[in-house]
Parts: structure tokens; sequence; C-alpha cells
């Protein structure tokens, strides 16, 4: 069995075209529609299902999506027809994945809003022939390549784990960092969606408890039809993605507790990584969420630490390994197209360790800083393909958050550090700006981080990026 994610070379080569853009009472206009512009992308999934693989839908109503207009005929005989390169997406009730035979060909599930298709082969033949037919548009991705999140770094952390098992009575953000002028000003991040890629979150922790998060668990081999991503209350066997949520949107110690939550599970506890395919999953999942007639318009934000490094692991070849980093790239350009703005954790290895999906210029890079505005040691930095690591900084060093709960419930908390808790404080303050001017588009919020900074004057060149990230 193999498993490949299916992107069209079109959309790795070049970036994608606008999204729907105009005015309405004045007001910008910013449909998540950008990924369809590819309209090549729908004749992997169509070429797919006539070999006989079956369709492993996500589970429920998918988003009505528009397309270009194409003119009616007047009193058309027959069914009418389309160009070759157009491709209609309609809402639809199912059907919830389909599990396949050992005598079945394989799965197939389309990812409209990021443009892929994921494919999940049982038999050689099929493989061969769809390498024949849709070799030429699109790359066919092995999912082997594992990535990893910077895992928290020991920084002089206080104390033994079980001494965190309460919230602290003031959230411990400095008055540099504007969090409080901007609660003080009604400004918590309300009608924001923040979506966050990592090991999950405890739904039931008293830091998240008072809010509906919607959850989505993707399984270690996300092609599989024997594993299929479900909808669950939400849970996290590690206490990462909890401790990230509780900084970017904890109720007690988050930058912006008011936010709308949607996490999706993509990295295993024991192992510590993910791989192409259920990032894309992952993505692929919010993108569905926030596309909902509902959420359409709303400013989004999405939080990721997780990362490639520079060069490839062992006994994974250079070109599989560059073909793998591309295809990412275009992942992270779609959420840029869909007005969601990608904040990703710089990495834990120091000066001249820069990675991806970090260095990528649609990603807003962070690194890590103590609460006295000091480079931590372990943050990341570097220039890779002529653009410098990290973009800004966040508080990253020893910072409380929750963690996870006892079998009696009581909840820990504890102090981590790494550019994984920089990024979500990056991610809130984003999230604070968006709650503040929701008009504005991602790319926008971006320079007003960026402009907004606290420059950090005695830094080595390079280090820093910009300077702190703050709220004004």
């Amino acid at each position: 069995m193999k498993s490949y994610l299916l992107v069209p070379k079109e959309s790795i080569e070049t970036h994608a075209k606008p999204g729907v853009r105009g005015t309405e009472q004045g007001e910008r206009v910013l449909q998540r529609t950008t990924a369809l512009q590819f309209m090549m992308s729908g004749r992997a999934p169509d070429m797919l299902r006539d070999l006989g693989l079956h369709s492993a839908t996500l589970p429920g109503r998918l988003p009505q999506v528009s397309v270009p207009v194409v003119a009616k005929k007047k009193k058309a005989a027959g069914k009418r027809g389309r160009k070759s390169n157009e491709v209609s997406v309609a809402a639809s009730d199912g059907p919830v994945m389909e599990l396949a035979s050992a005598s079945e060909v394989g799965t197939c599930r389309h990812m409209p809003l990021i443009g892929a298709t994921m494919a999940h082969f049982v038999s050689e033949k099929a493989e061969r022939i769809a390498r024949e037919e849709l070799g030429g548009d699109f790359e066919f991705i092995p999912d082997t390549v594992h990535l990893t999140f910077p895992g928290p770094v020991a920084a002089g952390q206080i104390g033994p784990r079980n001494r965190g098992l309460s919230s602290l009575v003031n959230r411990e953000w400095p008055e540099e960092s504007g969090i409080a002028s901007a609660h003080a000003q009604g400004i918590k991040g309300a009608g924001v969606m923040l979506g966050i890629l990592d090991t999950g979150v405890d739904a039931d922790h008293p830091e998240h408890q008072d809010r509906l998060i919607q959850f989505r668990y993707v399984s270690l081999f996300p092609n599989s039809p024997q594993n299929p991503a479900r909808d669950v209350r939400g849970f996290d066997p590690d206490g990462h993605g909890t401790h990230v949520a509780g900084i970017a949107a904890g109720s007690f110690h988050g930058v912006a507790p008011e936010v709308d939550l949607y996490v999706a599970s993509v990295i295993e506890s024991e192992t510590i990584r993910t791989s192409l395919g259920r990032v894309a999953a992952g993505m692929e999942w919010l993108l569905h969420q926030f596309s909902r007639p509902e959420n359409a318009m709303r400013p989004a934000v999405v939080n990721m630490s997780l990362g490639f490094p520079v060069q490839p692991p062992p006994g994974v070849s250079d070109m599989e390994y560059r073909l793998n980093i591309r295809a990412l790239q275009t992942l992270v350009r779609r959420l840029v197209d869909s007005n969601v703005l990608p904040v990703v954790a710089a990495g834990n290895g120091g000066a001249g360790t820069a990675g991806y999906p970090a260095a990528f210029p649609e990603a807003l890079a962070v690194g890590a800083v103590d609460f006295a505005r000091r480079v931590a040691s372990f943050s990341a930095s570097g220039v890779v393909n002529q653009r410098s690591v990290p973009d800004v900084m966040g508080y990253g060093v020893n910072v409380y958050s929750s963690t996870e709960r006892r079998c009696n419930n009581q909840a820990f908390y504890e102090r981590m550090s790494g550019t994984s808790m920089a990024a979500p404080y990056v991610a809130g303050l984003a999230a604070l700006y968006r709650c503040r001017s929701p008009d504005l588009t991602a790319l926008e919020v971006r320079d007003l981080i960026l402009a907004n900074v606290l420059k950090l004057p005695k830094t080595a060149e390079g280090r820093a990026g910009r300077g702190l990230a703050v709220y004004k």
C-alpha cells in the first residue's frame, strides 16, 4: 500500500491567483475560495474514482464554494456541460468515510480548499495508470517524510511539574506587551477564529472548559481507510498542544481568551512526529471550518509549532525531500490566499538552524525571548534562500500555561520554554489586531505586527528579526 499527496504542478510552481476581492457597503470582502482557482486540481479525484478508488470525503456537509460563473445557454438539451478547465464544487451531505475491503484498489480524498488530493493505493496497477494519466500535471508526493515540532526546552524551569496545580491570580504578560491595555478596551479576540495544528487540546482543562472547541483528530495514517480522521471531544496525550492553546487563548492566561478555537491533532505524542499528509489534512479541515457560510467572512489565524530541517533526514533522498518542502509551502500559501495568517515557530536549534515552514516568506516566523527581552539561546535563526528568520520575537521562556489533568481531574499548569511557546503568544496578538480591525487582510495584519515592535538593540544581528511583537 502506498500513500501520496497529489498537488497540481502549477500550484507548486506559481503563486495562487488572488481570491475574490471587492467592496460591499464600504468593507473589504475576502472569500475563501482561492484554492479553486487552480482548476486542474479537480481532475485527480475524478480520474481516481474512475479507476475504482473509493471516495473518502470529509464527514458532514461541505461548505458551498463559488467558482467562476459560466454563462447559461437557453434550454440546452441534456446535461449542461462545462469547460474542461472548470471544476464545480457544491454542498453535499456525504458520504461519510467508506471502509475499503482488501480487494479494492484504494481510496482518495479530494481537498479542494488546499487544491490537493490524497490517494491511498492498494493496487499497483491503479497506481501505475494514475501516474501515466496524471503525472504530467500533478506531483505524486510520497507521504513518508516526517516532521517534528520544536519541543519545549529546559531553560530554568521553576520547580517540579506538580507544583503548577492552579492558575495564577493574574496573567503574567508584561505591561509592555499591550495585552492588559487591549483587554481593558474590551479587545480579547471575539469574532476571530484561531486554528492550532499540534498534539491536540484538553477541552476539559479549566483553562479551556468554558468554551466549545472544534476538534479533529487526524490519524497517523490519514490516507488509510482503516484509520479515518474523526471529530471528537478535544484530547491531548502529550500536553504540548494544550500549553500552546492556553498561551494563545486560555481563559485565565491567554493573550486572546475570547477567540473561537479550532484544533487539529496532527502530531503523535510518542514519536513527536507528523507527516505532510497529516498537516495537509489538518489544514483542509481548518479551511473547511473557516469557509462555512457563517464563518466565511470572519478573520482567522493559524498557529503551527512544527517544522522541517533545512537538510533532508537520514534515508530520504534530496529530490523527495525538496518536493515535500515545495508542497508544504504550497499549503502554507493556501492559508494566506484564503485570508488566514499563518504564525510559525522558528525552532529550538539555536543560531544557524532555521528550517521550514518558518523559512517560507508566506509564514510569520517567531523566535523566543525571555521576560527581560533577552533572546533565548535555543531560539533558531538563520538565512534560508535569502530570507532571514525569524521575522519577530515573542515571550518563550518559562511561560506558564495549561498542560494536562490527573486521573482525579486535578489540573496541571506548567512553565515551558521554546519557540513553540513564543508562536502562540504572537498568534494571540494577531487575533487581538484582527478583533480590533476585522476588515484588514492577513498580510495587512502581518505588516501591522512587524511595524509595532519593541526594538532589541543589544541583540546580535539576525537573531531577533524586527524585534519583540506587542499590541499597540
